[in-house]
């Protein structure tokens, strides 16, 4: 579901010169649903960037497995720097709003995003002129794996900036269920230029960003049979 579609998308990063943060959440264990959607992604969006935390870029084999999907990291320079210098479609971003965190929020029977102290995005892109954010929401990442939900190891994966944990799917392996996917991408918030924004500026349109992500999932949870039921909660 693209409320914004992948022509205008391209048209506007790479002729109008607009930069995009596509926002996505939930995270998920691994996120198959954004996966999915950049192998039939034209390849002008195949060249956006995905931040990730910065120990997975020094793993060995995963990095190189991962540098397909043209991963950076996800510190707050970095972020800023790719979207300064980079152009059109390389100068936008895929950010993972929760991270690790909202990883082990991850449940098959609710959908809890960590959002609600998230706001640090926001500031980033009110700052750098001609940066807008776009809203992407990803049924299905939470319902393929489940994951031990533990504070100690919630804790202790945030110090180190990798998941240390269990996870499982089918046959209580870690082998991903046989779920429906569904990329919803929202259209762009409409961000202004401040170069200078106030608390009370990135309050305003942190709860727009929220609100947007409220309504992307409920005006399409049930296209999913599993988020028919689900209710979600913003931690």
């Amino acid at each position: 579901v693209l409320e914004m579609t992948n022509e205008e998308l391209i048209q506007q990063a790479n002729v109008e010169g607009k930069k995009f943060i596509l926002a996505m959440q939930p995270h998920g264990i691994i996120s198959f649903c954004s996966l999915c959607h950049w192998v039939n992604s034209p390849e002008e969006l195949k060249g956006v960037r995905t931040a990730v935390a910065s120990v997975l870029l020094k793993t060995p084999i995963l990095k190189n497995v991962m540098g397909i999907y043209g991963l950076t990291p996800a510190t707050s320079s970095n972020v800023r720097r790719v979207l300064q210098k980079g152009i059109g479609t390389k100068g936008s971003l895929v950010l993972y709003t929760g991270g690790i965190a909202e990883m082990f929020k991850s449940s098959y029977t609710e959908e809890r995003l960590y959002l609600k102290n998230r706001k640090g995005f926001i500031k980033i892109a009110l700052q750098l002129e001609g940066v807008d954010i776009i809203p992407v929401y990803l049924f299905g990442n939470t319902a393929c794996l489940s994951v031990i939900r533990n504070s100690v190891l919630a804790g202790l994966s945030r110090r180190m900036q990798v998941a240390v944990t269990y996870y499982w799917g089918k046959w209580f392996l870690p082998i991903p269920r046989d779920e429906k996917l569904l990329f919803v991408r929202g259209k762009p918030l409409g961000l202004p230029y401040i170069p200078q924004p106030t608390s009370e500026d990135i309050v305003k349109w942190h709860g727009m960003y929220c609100d947007e992500v409220k309504r992307l999932f409920e005006e399409n949870k049930e296209r999913v049979p599993s988020y028919k039921h689900k209710k979600l909660f913003i931690d």
